[in-house]
């Protein structure tokens, strides 16, 4: 059902940011932790972990968790219980076999082609273990959402399985054991595992009653090819995100400048957050909308997204761009010098692709994968492009400015492309 009243609304979206923020703090504390705990190198280890592994969970994922935020909540409004569970039923099967060809392609990469020394290539090996518990996590709590609990959905990948990690990282850097990268990825590992066991059983709890079985046994095809446009846009945009860590530590201008990209980019994701945590109330609502046609209301959606929205990044921005420097130096002090004008720049392009984010979703929601897909693949192509050559020159901020030119075009242009969809059904429903 869709949220009708402004109270009702920003009820659900003000408890989504009550559990993003204090979680993307989490992270940051144990970005913080680590890289004041940890060596350079070792520190190093873990962020290239980190970046692998939210590469493999989205090639892993297949799009399968959205597209369950696409098809699920409208099955739910109509009743259709069985297809819902045979969705499930289906997705969970793929993410497994999916999670076991990831992990060999990313060993043989990792081994055969990059060639880590041993100490990285453990903290990969850990990375790979965690995959499965991660990928069917974040699956199941977008099954979670789809039922119409968010909020819970929320609190176990964006609070609970970040809190855990944090603690059992604490734990680990007091006792006696070398702390490695390979230490914050295991504690992660196990923050994984107790998230799935709770996300599996709220998903339980928040199942309808009534689920009948649907023997719909062509619908397997259609469910594949859909999810694909999810994780086709789902995958180029973990490369782009992700790239410029890699690419860093493939050109090596310096481990100072690989890490304080990363410290750079944490925190300015403080603002992806406001995103992350609130998208799936969106994605939930413009599926409904999709199944009735209620076109009107997805202009409504925006102004109530905008009218919390951009006072939160006014806040962030505020903040970032005039304690820059403490903020870094909270990480490691030679992370100021390399990474100062890298996190302004960030801050301000995070904040920009916030503000327009429901477009991309919209888009998705339409199928509209000619604009769509060609629009990912320059912007992909225009980003590496700008790092191989702005990353020997200028380092961290060098990738900082390329991600800024690849992610502020893409999604203006999503903007744009959506504003004129909206258009075109506003005039074809007169």
């Amino acid at each position: 059902m869709l949220s009708t009243s402004k109270r009702e609304h920003f009820s659900e979206v003000g408890k989504l940011a009550l559990i993003a923020f204090p979680g993307h703090g989490v992270i940051f504390l144990i970005n913080l932790v680590l890289a004041r705990s940890l060596s350079v190198s070792a520190y190093e280890h873990y962020v290239i972990a980190a970046a692998v592994f939210l590469l493999m969970l989205a090639v892993t994922s297949q799009g399968l968790d959205k597209y369950a935020l696409r098809m699920m909540p409208g099955k739910f409004a109509s009743k259709q219980y069985g297809q819902a569970a045979r969705y499930l039923r289906f997705s969970i099967s793929r993410l497994l076999l999916g999670a076991i060809i990831v992990a060999a392609l990313t060993v043989f990469w990792a081994h055969e082609l990059r060639d880590f020394p041993p100490e990285a290539m453990s903290v990969i090996y850990i990375t790979l273990l965690a995959l499965p518990f991660g990928a069917l996590t974040y699956f199941l709590c977008a099954a979670i959402s789809a039922a119409g609990n968010c909020v819970r959905a929320a609190a176990v990948t964006h609070l609970i399985v970040p809190a855990l990690s944090l603690l059992l990282i604490c734990v680990a850097l007091l006792s006696p054991i070398r702390a490695t990268g390979a230490t914050g990825v295991f504690c992660w590992l196990i923050a994984w595992c107790l998230g799935l066991a709770l996300a599996a059983y709220w998903l339980k709890q928040a199942w309808p009653a009534a689920s009948g079985a649907d023997h719909t046994e062509q619908q397997n095809i259609s469910w594949r090819a859909e999810a694909l446009h999810f994780w086709f846009y789902r995958l180029a945009m973990s490369v782009i995100a992700q790239i410029p860590i890699i690419l860093l530590d493939w050109l090596q201008p310096s481990a100072a400048a690989t890490g304080a990209y990363a410290a750079a980019i944490s925190t300015a994701a403080f603002a992806t957050v406001l995103t992350a945590a609130t998208n799936r109330v969106y994605a939930r609502e413009l599926s409904i909308i999709q199944e009735t046609g209620e076109f009107s209301a997805v202009r409504r959606l925006r102004i109530q997204r905008l009218q919390w929205m951009l006072p939160a990044l006014g806040i962030f921005l505020v903040v970032s761009l005039t304690y820059t420097e403490e903020i870094l130096g909270l990480f490691h002090p030679t992370f100021v010098v390399e990474g100062t004008t890298a996190f302004r720049i960030l801050a301000v392009t995070t904040s920009a692709t916030v503000a327009m984010g429901i477009a991309p979703i919209f888009l998705k929601h339409r199928k509209q994968s000619r604009i769509i897909f060609p629009a990912l693949v320059a912007a992909a192509l225009v980003q590496v492009a700008l790092l191989l050559v702005l990353v020997p020159r200028l380092e961290a901020t060098g990738a900082a400015i390329a991600y800024a030119i690849s992610m502020v075009g893409l999604y203006g242009y999503f903007t744009l492309a959506s504003h004129w969809q909206m258009r075109a059904l506003r005039t074809s429903s007169k």
